[in-house]
């Protein structure tokens, strides 16, 4: 049985987007780590390693197929 990562995948992205609406570079209210706290943690209760994580992650090379796995087409 394949595992397919769709609902994650969703979730890093609408991370992501938070982050990048609310974040605000040179501003201690608006830094990375208070939007987790203030927003993101209301919405998707998480540990604060795994948001880094899911900052930092490569959606392009996730989305990439498997050479290695067979297709039926």
């Amino acid at each position: 049985m394949a595992y397919n990562r769709g609902n994650v995948q969703k979730r890093i992205e609408n991370v992501r987007r938070i982050v990048e609406e609310n974040y605000e570079p040179g501003n201690q209210n608006r830094c990375k780590l208070q939007v987790y706290r203030s927003i993101i943690m209301k919405i998707y209760p998480m540990s604060e390693r795994t948001f880094w994580r899911y900052v930092k992650y490569d959606l392009k090379e996730e989305k990439q197929e498997d050479k290695r796995q067979m297709s039926l087409f």
